[in-house]
C-alpha cells in the first residue's frame, strides 16, 4: 500500500469516467490526480 500513501485520508474532488485515454482518472485535494487503465488485460495505476 506504500504507493497509495499520498492520498490516504486525502478528499476525492473529481472523477473522470471515461476519461481522455479511455481510462478512469480521480483527482483528489492538493492536485494529487491519479489515472487507472487497463493494459493487456491488466489494471494499471499511476500518479500524474
Amino acid at each position: 500500500m506504500g504507493k497509495y500513501d499520498i492520498i490516504r485520508m486525502a478528499e476525492l474532488v473529481k472523477v473522470e469516467d471515461p476519461d481522455s485515454e479511455g481510462g478512469l482518472t480521480l483527482i483528489f485535494s492538493d492536485n494529487k490526480t491519479l489515472k487507472i487503465k487497463v493494459v493487456d488485460d491488466k489494471l494499471v495505476s499511476e500518479f500524474v
